[in-house]
């Protein structure tokens, strides 16, 4: 796991693991806290994330706005 500086700020660099590309994660993403604490657990860059989340949102017509917060836990 390769630490950067870049415009000052200190940013990380995980693999994703769908794309197998590295990308980098700011200290402001949520991602940066798990990556930081787990550096060698899976991770997926933004461009997948948002590739799965609207393939999803295709194939069940559901949106995450829909779902209700403390009720899918219920189901």
């Amino acid at each position: 796991m390769d630490q950067s500086m870049k415009w000052g700020m200190r940013m990380l660099e995980a693999n994703c693991f769908f794309c197998k590309k590295k990308f980098q994660v700011k200290p402001s993403d949520s991602q940066f806290r798990k990556l930081k604490q787990n550096p060698k657990a899976s991770y997926v860059c933004q461009s997948c994330n948002q590739s799965m989340q609207r393939e999803a949102q295709q194939s069940t017509g559901l949106h995450p706005e829909q779902i209700d917060q403390y009720d899918k836990f219920v189901r």
